[in-house]
């Protein structure tokens, strides 16, 4: 079955997301690392409230310390398609231009 992705964000230059695998973000990366990863799709990145389920993340904690756990092996045993379950992290502009 094949994995889902676990980050999602706006792409501005192709109007499309972002997802990334789970084998490009790692289950010990903090979401600054995340972002880092980011930066090359989108070098504003920084400048972005990052959401998930409405919550502010803390860029501190790696995605599961944030409340999105990595469910693909529950997904498999239950042979359930996990497309439609993807965790989406939504970026919220905050009107600045930061780069890192």
């Amino acid at each position: 079955m094949p994995r889902r992705g676990l980050v999602a964000g706006p792409d501005f230059e192709f109007f499309l997301r972002r997802y990334f695998t789970p084998a490009e973000v790692g289950a010990l990366e903090s979401m600054w690392e995340i972002l880092h990863r980011y930066l090359p799709y989108n070098a504003h990145a920084a400048s972005y409230t990052w959401k998930y389920e409405g919550k502010d993340l803390n860029m501190d904690y790696t995605l599961e310390q944030n409340g999105i756990r990595d469910e693909d092996e529950e997904f498999d045993h239950l042979s359930v398609d996990s497309a439609p379950y993807t965790p989406a992290i939504l970026l919220y502009f905050n009107d600045d231009l930061t780069e890192l």
